[in-house]
């Protein structure tokens, strides 16, 4: 065989010949994407639903939240009104030991739930310890 036999060969192959109708070749190009996973779409689309419902749950608790620390509120209520008589005569130091006092019973409240706290941040770290967590 000569050359041109070979290249003639070479160039009509089967496989470049056109057997497949464009229709056809198009359903098949069409399944093989839809085959194919989704890269498109974004994780945002998918995670919306739990996104919302975190918000509503949110938005239905914090009802409870106001009304509860509301009603836990202590302490000492703060005086109703001071009479001042006239800003020369009004002594600023009155109002300094008012306010000193109302912070000294506002730090005197809070020293059990922070002490408490330390102990929960204790105790947890312990239990990290004890399961091998690290932190």
């Amino acid at each position: 065989m000569n050359n041109q036999a070979w290249k003639e060969m070479l160039v009509n192959t089967p496989e470049a010949a056109e057997k497949v109708h464009s229709r056809l070749h198009r359903d098949i190009m069409r399944a093989v994407r839809l085959a194919q996973p989704s890269g498109g779409k974004s994780t945002f689309s998918r995670t919306v639903p739990a996104r919302v419902a975190g918000v509503f749950a949110m938005l239905m608790l914090m009802p409870g939240i106001f009304l509860y620390l509301s009603g836990t509120e202590s302490g000492q209520p703060s005086p109703a009104s001071v009479v001042i008589q006239s800003p020369v005569e009004a002594a600023p130091a009155v109002s300094l030991l008012a306010l000193e006092k109302h912070l000294r019973a506002l730090t005197t409240e809070t020293v059990e739930p922070e002490h408490e706290l330390r102990k929960e941040l204790e105790r947890l770290k312990t239990d990290l310890a004890r399961f091998g967590f690290s932190s």
